[in-house]
C-alpha cells in the first residue's frame, strides 16, 4: 500500500497566520477548497480555517444558558461553545480564527489506512502533512485515499 507521501497534493493553497480573515475567506472561495493551512513565518502549520469556521466568524453569538440562585449567576450548558463562537467572531486575522486545539496533521510516511481512519474518527476531509520540523509538505483529501483505493482495485 502507498504512504500519504506518495498521493498527496503537493500544490498547497495556504494563509500566513497575519493574513485577515475576509481575506482568507476570499482566498477558500476562489481556491474552491474548504479548508486551508495556516502558516507560521517558518512555513510551520500552527492550525486549520475550514468554511465552518467561516461561516462561525460571520454568525450571532448565542449566549449560553444560565440560572441565578441567590445572586450566583450558574452556566448550565453552552459555556465552551459560547467561549468558542466568541473567539471565532471575535477573529480579525486566520490565527485568531484557526482551529488549534486538537490539530490532526499527517506525515508522508504514514499509510493511508491510518490517516483514513484518523479523518473519518475526526470527521475530516483534509488534513495538512508536514515534515518532522511541522513544515507543510502537501495535503491529503478524502478524495485523494479514494482515488488511490479506487486504482488498487
Amino acid at each position: 500500500m502507498k504512504t500519504i507521501g506518495e498521493i498527496m497534493q503537493t500544490t498547497v493553497v495556504s494563509v500566513q497566520e497575519t493574513d485577515p480573515v475576509d481575506g482568507v475567506g476570499k482566498k477558500m472561495l476562489e481556491s474552491g477548497h474548504h479548508s486551508l493551512p495556516v502558516l507560521d513565518a517558518e512555513g510551520r502549520v500552527t492550525g486549520i480555517i475550514t468554511e465552518r469556521d467561516l461561516i462561525d466568524a460571520h454568525r450571532q453569538v448565542h449566549l449560553p444558558t444560565v440560572i441565578s440562585l441567590m445572586d450566583i449567576i450558574v452556566p448550565i450548558s453552552g459555556m465552551h461553545e459560547y467561549a468558542e463562537d466568541l473567539r471565532k467572531v471575535t477573529a480579525v486575522d486566520a490565527r485568531g480564527l484557526a482551529t488549534r486545539r486538537h490539530l490532526q496533521l499527517a506525515h508522508p510516511e504514514e499509510n493511508l489506512d491510518a490517516v483514513a481512519d484518523r479523518m473519518f474518527q475526526h470527521h475530516l476531509h483534509a488534513l495538512p502533512v508536514v515534515d518532522q520540523e511541522g513544515k507543510l509538505q502537501g495535503m491529503v483529501s478524502r478524495s485523494d485515499i479514494l482515488r488511490e483505493l479506487l486504482a488498487q482495485s
